[in-house]
């Protein structure tokens, strides 16, 4: 019997942590990764924090180095864009006019910043952070005399502007809600981590919309907000969420939710011989069991091992808990569950700005769906994340 042939179309965490499922169970296969990026997959976590500040150089933040993939057996192909997926052929269409066969195909093709749809947009100086060049011409950018404008205060942009500040940069953060980190859906988390960011002397104006960008001889010089301010900026950050990168696929005959690729339990796409995994895809949350989707390393890493696995024939669901984490200045904060669309959020532990240490629940109904662990991240509080995961599966609050 002729060997499974495994391409994987996508070159970040999923797509590394696939090949280690796929190899789990089929050591022969031969395996193709197909990568639009040249650089062989690496971690995005620290684009914004320890990498942005020097700390980290490419070698520490690749998934593996290049010897692992040759140990594998895999293919390499960087630099190289897919255009389409015939699933009668059985064949990945590159831009180059080649066909690239499969037996079983995994799409890990991640997603793309957001742009910004506004008057001078195109100035130079306007940039996005997803891949490591984006990192690069950030750090490139931030010199002592920069003046950053962040528009966005989600993850990235929170992130980015403490390591701007500790950069020494000065930093204005524009957000368009009432307040920063939206997502986690409550308010004295909010106000805290803008005590966080003020503290460090980040500037903050929440309610606040970019109508413009203003330039001179084509460079960036202010951002205009819609309540008539000009913050001058000689950079400006745009965060304000990502968009799955699947307009490859909208002719290859993939079922597609808000961009996101559908997939089931076994992160099976309606086509058995084909997979999806990480931030391109809409799955069935293991706790909620409704679909969802989620832009974390944690879920790109489990999503890929066990989208691997099944690809060699395991058949198994993907069970993992969402868990991810954020380091803001000298915080951790692990995000644990589903923190979406609570009806209460109760928040346990001490939210002082000079040694915090606390717990937000949320709970839908009478059942605990997710929780924020905030500390310094000197401590280490493994023992309460394992049991509140034990807690977020049951349903159940726990009890101290």
């Amino acid at each position: 019997m002729a060997d499974t042939q495994y391409v994987i179309v996508g070159g970040g965490l999923a797509a590394a942590s696939a090949i280690e499922g796929i190899r789990e169970l089929d050591p022969r296969g031969p395996i193709t990764l197909i990568s639009a990026e040249r650089e062989l997959p690496y971690h995005r976590p620290p684009l914004s924090k320890t990498f942005l500040a020097g700390k980290d150089g490419v070698e520490t933040v690749r998934v593996h180095d290049v010897g692992w993939y040759r140990d594998q057996k895999v293919k390499v192909r960087l630099g190289q864009m897919a255009k389409s997926v015939h699933m009668g052929r059985q064949t990945v269409a590159m831009q180059s006019g080649e066909r690239v066969a499969y037996d079983r195909l995994l799409i890990a093709t991640g997603a793309s910043p957001r742009r910004a749809q506004l008057p001078g947009g195109d100035l130079s100086g306007i940039l996005y952070l997803r891949t490591l060049d984006d990192s690069y011409a950030l750090k490139r950018a931030l010199t002592k005399d920069a003046k950053l404008v962040i528009v966005g205060g989600g993850f990235i942009g929170v992130e980015v502007a403490a390591t701007a500040r500790y950069l020494g940069v000065d930093v204005t953060v524009l957000e368009g809600r009432p307040v920063l980190y939206s997502a986690f859906a409550s308010p004295e988390l909010s106000a805290f981590y803008r005590q966080v960011l003020e503290h460090q002397g980040v500037k903050i104006l929440t309610g606040t919309k970019v109508a413009r960008f203003i330039g001179n001889s084509g460079k960036l010089s202010a951002v205009a907000t819609d309540d008539g301010k000009q913050i001058p900026a000689t950079i400006a950050l745009v965060g304000v969420g990502a968009e799955p990168n699947t307009g490859w696929l909208a002719s290859s005959g993939f079922q597609i939710d808000r961009s996101a690729l559908i997939v089931n339990v076994r992160l099976e796409t309606p086509n058995k011989s084909i997979f999806a995994a990480g931030d391109v895809t809409r799955f069935p949350d293991p706790v909620t069991h409704q679909p969802r989707r989620l832009e974390h390393w944690g879920n790109a890493l489990a999503q890929g091992k066990q989208a691997g696995r099944n690809m060699a024939g395991a058949n198994e669901p993907f069970m993992a808990q969402a868990a991810f984490f954020s380091d803001i200045v000298d915080l951790t904060t692990n995000v644990l569950g589903d923190t979406d669309n609570p009806s209460r959020v109760e928040i346990r532990g001490t939210m002082d700005l000079a040694h915090p240490k606390f717990t937000a629940l949320y709970q839908r109904g009478d059942r605990l769906t997710g929780a924020v662990m905030v500390n310094p991240n000197t401590d280490d509080r493994s023992g309460e994340f394992a049991m509140l995961q034990k807690n977020i599966a049951a349903g159940t609050m726990p009890t101290t």
